[in-house]
């Protein structure tokens, strides 16, 4: 058996940890997740540039996109 790198680089996510950080994970259809994607965008809460590109799955036909956002928590 050898190994083969993957048509898509990965994402690296590793950054400090923190408690701030948010990230949200949209999978599905290309469609729906620009769809959702846009959603998010007329309630204000994160610009479509924000988001990752469209990342195939391993599923045909799905993608995802994360958005990686830091939140202010108020204690």
């Amino acid at each position: 058996m050898s190994f083969r790198e993957p048509a898509q680089p990965f994402i690296d996510l590793r950054d400090r940890p923190s408690p701030e950080i948010l990230r949200v994970l949209a999978i599905g259809s290309p469609q729906v997740v620009d769809s959702f994607v846009m959603t998010l965008f007329h309630w204000g809460y994160a610009r479509p540039e924000d988001w990752s590109r469209p990342l195939p799955t391993i599923n045909p036909g799905e993608v995802m996109r994360i958005l990686t956002k830091r939140i202010t928590l108020n204690e």
